[in-house]
């Protein structure tokens, strides 16, 4: 479990904090979905569950040992991240790219196993055809589809682990958003901890376990999907009227714009 212990964090001279007081348990088995309008603090908050950052007040709790505490060569053994923005200008392989991945699992030279690995988590992610190509000559949603496969592998292996997605499908088509998250998902089954960054309420109703809901760097809400993807909640994240429709014969509600301020809550 990860405990969030009143955190806070302010950059520079701003006058808001980016985070203000933030606590919450996170816990392994499921989904945690980050929500919230632009600006409310997500990525700087998955920075900080990553170990990357520091809060300026309050602390990370990893099984109960603090989170920034830990070696960093420990935590690469049991935490991956995927970041929003992962520029990469020098020909590498894509092979190569998801290699590094299991840099923390070996000395000077990757087993046999390691290499076995990369390559299963490019079939996992539909990439394998690619393995040859240069990195940069990728699309945007080749290259998000590698870096997932990288993150895969340096997960792969004995021991409880931390999966960090900030925004993992924002180059996805839709075939691939929903091969994406299903991993994420499988990888919470298995008794890890996953944390996803998402804009879109429809994949976080879909995917999400639990959901932890920023505005402004507090957090708003936390709780079950089905407990804050309500409208009232949405409406004050997002400053927008939201219906939530349960069409019949799916197991999540769908989120539409509501067609007027007197939209209610529809739950067939």
């Amino acid at each position: 479990m990860i405990r969030v212990d009143h955190i806070s964090y302010r950059a520079g001279n701003r006058r808001r904090k980016i985070l203000d007081d933030i606590s919450c348990n996170i816990l392994p088995g499921g989904v945690t979905v980050l929500l919230g309008a632009n600006g409310a603090g997500k990525s700087t908050f998955l920075r900080i569950l990553s170990g990357e950052q520091s809060p300026q007040s309050g602390k990370v709790w990893w099984n109960d040992r603090p989170l920034h505490a830990m070696a960093p060569a420990e935590l690469a053994k049991r935490r991956a991240v995927l970041t929003q923005h992962a520029t990469i200008d020098l020909p590498f392989t894509v092979e190569e790219i998801v290699l590094m991945g299991r840099y923390p699992h070996y000395g000077s030279k990757p087993s046999v196993r390691d290499k076995d690995i990369v390559m299963e988590c490019l079939k996992e992610m539909q990439v394998a055809h690619l393995s040859g190509r240069a990195f940069p000559t990728l699309s945007g949603g080749e290259q998000q589809r590698v870096q997932m496969a990288r993150v895969l592998a340096q997960l792969e292996g004995a021991g409880d682990k931390i999966l960090l997605l900030d925004e993992p499908t924002s180059n996805l088509d839709l075939l691939h958003q929903q091969l994406c998250l299903q991993k994420a998902r499988q990888l919470s089954r298995k008794g890890h901890i996953v944390i996803v960054v998402l804009h879109d309420l429809n994949l976080a109703a879909q995917f999400a376990d639990a959901i932890l809901l920023l505005k402004q760097g507090r957090l708003l809400a936390t709780g079950p999907t089905k407990a804050v993807l309500i409208p009232e909640l949405i409406r004050q994240a997002y400053d927008m009227d939201i219906a939530v429709l349960y069409p019949e014969g799916y197991l999540f509600p769908i989120i539409v714009p509501a067609t007027n301020k007197k939209q209610l809550y529809v739950n067939n």
